[in-house]
């Protein structure tokens, strides 16, 4: 028969062992740090491109990280608004309807600016802006600021869309290419890493007429349900991520992007002639 000392012995290891249990495994789950990506390519060529950046937040972090995005332009920026995201990267335009709607906090932009680009089939070259009269201009994303500096590009060059030309919309860069190269439209409007994006045996039937514009890159913003502090310590790991870390060189060699740098003074002001254009073109159609 065990004696007393024995068995007081073997609860008091019973409960060392409880207690050596990781305190992880007792704690809630921490919630992942949400990142949305604004869907200006396909959701799986994004998800791709993000896996580095994703990869590095999760392991300085010690938290889970996920990326997502959205079918368009629009349920993006409403999930925006919703504050489904800790963190966005999204278009300038749309950065500054996001602070001036609901509070997000500029934190980094992208480098290099992005080039606005019009582009046709090889079989069928555009030499210049009046061989869009009477034609199709497709674009990929109508809500971009490519395509709203695009519009004021040919109105300066006397075209109005509706009147000269006609448009179409894209949900992605996966179909824009297709639409210009199968002869439904004349000529396409895209960024330059829209352009890139284009899968290789579609982009081989397409040539670049002209770049008409450059406009700020992506805006980094953090949610107003995100604590400044947290913010702030997001975005200093971000810049060690762009400056000195492996996963950020994969990041760059795989996107074109070639920095992330502070939010230059300014620049979300510099978006206030594109605002109302672009509440009006994130409206559902009729």
């Amino acid at each position: 028969m065990r004696s007393k000392p024995n068995q007081r012995r073997s609860v008091c290891l019973a409960m060392l062992a409880v207690c050596a249990v990781p305190s992880r495994l007792w704690a809630q789950p921490v919630r992942p740090l949400e990142i949305g990506v604004l869907p200006n390519v396909s959701a799986r060529v994004l998800l791709a491109h993000y896996l580095p950046m994703r990869e590095y937040l999760a392991r300085v972090l010690q938290r889970p990280v996920q990326v997502s995005t959205a079918l368009t332009w629009t349920a993006f920026h409403q999930r925006t608004l919703d504050l489904d995201y800790d963190l966005v990267v999204t278009a300038a335009n749309l950065a500054r309807l996001a602070q001036i709607d609901r509070g997000y906090r500029p934190l980094l932009s992208y480098a290099p600016h992005i080039k606005g680009m019009l582009v046709s089939a090889s079989s069928r070259p555009v030499r210049g802006v009046a061989d869009l009269i009477g034609q199709t201009l497709v674009l990929s994303n109508p809500q971009s600021l490519v395509t709203l500096r695009g519009m004021q590009w040919l109105a300066e060059h006397g075209l109005q869309r509706d009147r000269d030309f006609k448009t179409i919309d894209t949900p992605t860069e996966d179909s824009v290419g297709s639409v210009v190269a199968r002869g439904d439209a004349l000529a396409a409007m895209v960024s330059g890493g829209e352009y890139r994006a284009i899968p290789e045996a579609i982009r081989a039937q397409l040539q670049p007429v002209t770049t008409f514009t450059e406009v700020p890159g992506f805006v980094v913003m953090a949610s107003p349900r995100l604590p400044p502090a947290q913010a702030r310590a997001i975005k200093e790991h971000l810049l060690n991520f762009a400056n000195s870390s492996e996963e950020g060189r994969a990041f760059f060699a795989g996107t074109g992007f070639t920095g992330i740098r502070d939010a230059a003074a300014g620049l979300m002001e510099s978006m206030d002639p594109y605002v109302e254009a672009t509440r009006k073109g994130l409206l559902p159609p009729g």
